[in-house]
């Protein structure tokens, strides 16, 4: 009987722990869903787990849903990193073509990346996660996507380099070991997210990809079909469940029902009268509150967010230059009104991200909130299926050694 191909992944986020175990089959390039664990979050604030066991303890409990209904073991998992302890900066490396025929082999790409890593800004606080080659330069012609095979003299290459910080980044690999689980790798969530919800369409002429999570909003922009900025905002659904809780002057637990059973935006839209009956969340109550209100509230909070993002894509000079769109993910994209409010305050074209490449496919509520998880696993696959491709600089934490992973052909189109 066949080995079976299974793959777990884990993301951890402030709101939920999203579980995704499936089993890669390689005759029809897909992944088969087998289980899912979506469970409260414990001991994560804003993307950084404060609290390891309460951590550990909601991994352990979404593990085991989704191991339940998938019906097998599982001992390790890949985990996906993402909260405002992660940001992104540009390294240039250069050196000089080593062969003798000036034709540019591997080991030229391994060192033009050894010599861009040279140039990150050391910080004690801060650990690399990924080093992602942008572009080659092949002595006076730029934009080369492979430069192996070229023939020149000198080799540049620009190079995007997600960073986090170093406790955060240890607290959660030691919450999922906490769990009972080996870390078999690990990647920057929105990373992985974009291999099943971006086209590579949209990845070519430009567009970001938001996963709007429950403490932080994480982000990743592509351009002519790669990174070229990551990061994270951090706010989140938490943060409007708390501004529902202050405006209201309810418990956060009422609010947050209220929110989702209530929560929209485009204020303007709703008649001034629409009433919400706080007897619906506790018994006996005989407040009514504004639903025009809450969508103010809501909406509010929103522009906020989408307001640093703007600023963060000023600072690469992508402000409304980004034909591709905005792809919204994570569970508070679903608030209604969401992709209206977005496209008025980017001026950029928006959609709803829905994974593919799935089997069952995942319907429009589901796929948004499980889309990171979803995506873990996908990139998962994509490593077991062409292990050597491509080049990029990785440094886990699980085996607390420096390892050097190829992967750039498997990232470009």
């Amino acid at each position: 009987m066949a080995r079976r191909d299974i793959i777990t992944a884990v993301d951890v986020g402030s709101a939920m722990v999203q579980t995704v175990v499936a089993e890669r089959v390689p005759e029809r390039d897909a992944l088969h869903i087998l289980g899912m664990g979506s469970v409260p979050s414990g001991g994560v604030r804003r993307g950084a787990v404060i609290d390891v066991d309460d951590a550990a303890a909601a991994i352990r409990q979404s593990v085991d849903q989704a191991r339940k209904t998938a019906g097998v073991p599982v001992r390790s998992c890949w985990v996906g990193v993402d909260g405002s302890y992660i940001s992104s900066t540009s390294v240039r490396g250069v050196v000089a073509v080593s062969r003798a025929d000036q034709e540019i082999a591997p080991e030229d790409v391994q060192r033009v990346l050894s010599a861009a890593e040279a140039f990150i800004p050391k910080n004690h606080n801060k650990e690399v996660l990924h080093i992602i080659p942008r572009e080659f330069k092949v002595d006076n012609e730029s934009g080369v996507r492979d430069p192996i095979g070229m023939h020149g003299v000198r080799l540049e290459a620009e190079a995007l380099v997600i960073e986090g910080t170093s406790l955060y980044l240890k607290s959660l690999f030691k919450a999922v070991e906490h769990a009972g689980l080996r870390i078999d790798d690990y990647v920057f969530a929105p990373l992985a997210a974009a291999e099943t919800v971006l086209t590579k369409r949209q990845k070519e002429l430009g567009a970001i990809l938001l996963d709007i999570g429950g403490g932080s909003s994480s982000f990743i922009v592509f351009e002519e079909g790669v990174p070229v900025h990551a990061g994270a905002i951090p706010i989140g659904g938490n943060h409007i469940t708390g501004d529902v809780a202050i405006g209201f002057r309810q418990a956060f637990d009422v609010a947050e029902q209220i929110k989702l059973a209530y929560g929209t935006v485009m204020a303007a839209d709703l008649p001034k009268r629409d009433g919400i009956r706080l007897a619906e969340f506790i018994p006996g109550q005989e407040e009514v509150f504004s639903r025009r209100t809450l969508a103010e509230i809501v909406e509010a909070r929103l522009q906020d967010l989408f307001e640093l993002l703007q600023k963060e894509l000023r600072r690469i000079n992508r402000a409304r230059l980004l034909p591709g769109g905005v792809v919204l993910i994570g569970g508070s994209s679903l608030v209604p009104g969401i992709l209206n409010l977005t496209r008025r305050e980017l001026e950029l074209p928006v959609e709803q991200g829905v994974p593919q490449g799935f089997s069952p496919m995942l319907d429009e509520i589901e796929g948004p909130p499980m889309a990171a998880a979803l995506g873990i696993a996908r990139w998962a696959a994509g490593k077991r299926k062409e292990p050597g491709a491509g080049w990029m600089r990785h440094f886990p934490y699980a085996g607390g050694q420096v390892r050097i992973v190829r992967w750039l052909r498997s990232l470009l189109p």
